[in-house]
């Protein structure tokens, strides 16, 4: 007898509701509307802060970062300054697929960022976003794989010429290969819905949040990027890739039985970025808890930076993340890569920080979050801060963050920092940076970018010109509030559910499928989304603590595999 799920998820990364109910008022998105109508809605609030390696991580375990360890798409060395590509492997707690397998119930997930290398599951899992490149092993069992690829070919994981978009044509392009992935992936699912069914099942899309990033401004006509001339070619692309995957949602949903539970989150929302830029590392440097040494890194490194110089290092190396396609810098990538770790040693101002006079710091290569790392002595190899001063000196830096005005309200721009403890509990939680600063509200929106030592008397905070931009850019970023929307036998009817988690998810899964919730999950069972009779005849049970795991496989990439990692992540604006 052939098996049906019981569960199916789909996963549409970054979408938000600020976009979808206006459409759906107008008689856009039917599949979503009617799920809504059948089932349950509301807002599903994201970790902070709302990004995604950490954001599906938490709803795969329902902890917080502090107890799975994944907190960005780097991890720093334990004793060093140097920032390594993270993975599902960096994850130490139990998924919610283990869980369910040690219940008893198959599982087969597809495209969940940060799940390679992919669990040795009792069904299957086809890895996302952390995923290095087509030829990896990221699909479990290994024979899907090959049967997969037999069927549809090569499997790609996300657009490759994102950084390359300095024409209309080429953002066409882009659009054309959303398309194109889009595709692959729902045929992918319906495939296996239809030859390899399981107990419960996740299909992750992640166009959204892409088409978010870099095509926003077409449709925001208030948008400082906003391009008048543009708005006609452009101004629906962000809508198209909504529709589209309504209409997979659609598709997927015809293919379950009537009493299938069906679940549509997204791990973040998504709106427009602002126009202001702060350079947070130049401003720690005004402040004089960051000092740059007067001739750079010292032996060959430094004579190899003098001689070909850092102006021209960063001027070409910015070129050639602009004007070459993703295979092409991979390529380079992997050809040179020496000279690809100084140039960006160059072009990310670390290579000029002198440790043994710096208390803090930040890693502006990274797109977001900017946070804040104090130099702590007896925790980074040059710690130069007492632990006695520890307290001062965050209390000195929350103080002054807070007066960086905008030059035209004069309302502060960073409207809330966050010192580690006060959002991340668990044994992990001090790999993490030490101040978190709130960029994904409204009243606290800003951007980031690299600080440079020759530009150190400039002014921390840059208001951008408003004028349509001739470069590959973001016009979208992360919000904190992402969806979520259930139908199931189990679940109440046009109900809106509030004060919904993403970390909520785990357990409420578990409890659906009558598994005790491991006692130290954060999430809570949502009750407010389940029929009454249901609760009745169902109480919440409890479990013994799931605990941290040791992953199937080792974190961390090979040297190549970083290189193409690095590349993706460049593509899609992760990393400066």
């Amino acid at each position: 007898m052939k098996k049906h799920p019981k569960v199916v998820i789909i996963g549409l990364d970054a979408a938000t509701w600020t976009l979808i109910r206006p459409w759906i008022a107008e008689g856009g998105m039917p599949n979503l509307a009617n799920l809504m109508r059948a089932g349950v809605a509301g807002s599903l609030q994201s970790v902070l802060p709302p990004i995604t390696p950490p954001a599906w991580t938490s709803f795969m375990t329902g902890k917080n970062p502090g107890k799975h360890g994944v907190f960005h798409f780097v991890e720093t060395e334990a004793d060093g300054y140097a920032m390594n590509y993270a993975n599902g492997g960096s994850r130490r707690s139990p998924t919610i697929w283990k869980l369910l397998n040690t219940a008893g119930f198959s599982v087969g997930t597809m495209n969940i960022p940060f799940t390679y290398p992919p669990e040795t599951l009792n069904g299957f899992q086809i890895s996302g976003l952390d995923t290095p490149s087509a030829n990896s092993r990221f699909v479990h069992p290994p024979s899907l794989k090959r049967e997969l690829v037999d069927h549809f070919g090569k499997i790609d994981h996300d657009v490759r010429f994102l950084g390359f978009m300095s024409t209309d044509r080429r953002r066409a392009q882009v659009l054309a290969e959303m398309e194109k992935i889009d595709r692959q992936w729902a045929a992918v699912a319906l495939y296996l819905l239809e030859h390899h069914p399981q107990d419960v099942m996740m299909f992750v899309f992640m166009s959204i949040d892409t088409v978010q990033h870099y095509f926003w401004q077409y449709m925001d006509r208030s948008h400082f990027l906003h391009d008048p001339k543009a708005e006609a070619r452009f101004g629906n692309a962000v809508r198209e890739v909504y529709e589209r995957l309504d209409a997979v949602t659609g598709q997927i949903i015809e293919k379950l039985p009537a009493d299938a539970t069906v679940l549509v989150v997204s791990d973040h929302g998504g709106g427009p970025v602002v126009d202001r830029t702060v350079f947070l590392n130049r401003y720690l440097q005004q402040l004089g808890l960051l000092h740059y040494s007067k001739s750079g890194a010292g032996g060959r490194q430094g004579k190899f930076l003098r001689k070909i110089g850092a102006t021209v290092l960063r001027g070409a190396f910015s070129f050639l993340r602009k004007s070459l396609s993703s295979r092409q810098k991979s390529l380079l990538a992997e050809a040179f890569p020496t000279l690809r770790k100084k140039a960006e040693l160059a072009y990310t101002s670390f290579q000029y920080i002198d440790w043994s006079r710096s208390k803090a710091y930040c890693s502006e290569v990274l797109a977001s979050p900017p946070s804040i790392w104090i130099n702590l002595k007896g925790v980074k190899p040059a710690g130069i801060v007492e632990p006695a001063e520890y307290n001062a000196l965050i209390d000195f830096i929350i103080e002054k963050l807070g007066e960086l005005k905008d030059p035209r309200t004069g309302k502060p721009i960073i409207a809330r920092v966050y010192r580690r403890d006060e959002i991340f509990n668990g044994p992990f939680s001090e790999e993490c940076a030490d101040l978190i600063l709130d960029w994904w509200s409204e009243d606290s929106l800003f951007s980031t970018q690299p600080s440079f030592r020759k530009d150190k008397r400039k002014p921390p905070v840059m208001i951008r010109e408003h004028r349509p931009s001739g470069d590959s850019e973001w016009g979208g970023t992360h919000r904190l509030n992402g969806i979520l929307i259930g139908r199931g036998p189990a679940l109440k009817a046009a109900s809106e559910i509030e004060n919904a988690q993403l970390i909520d998810l785990a357990p409420t899964l578990l409890y659906l499928l009558g598994v005790p919730v491991p006692e130290d999950m954060d999430g809570k069972v949502l009750t407010n989304a389940f029929r009454a009779d249901f609760l009745t005849a169902h109480p919440v049970q409890a479990g013994d603590a799931s605990g941290v795991s040791e992953p199937d496989r080792p974190s961390g990439y090979t040297d190549e595999e970083s290189a193409k990692v690095e590349e993706r992540l460049r593509a899609l604006g992760y990393v400066e």
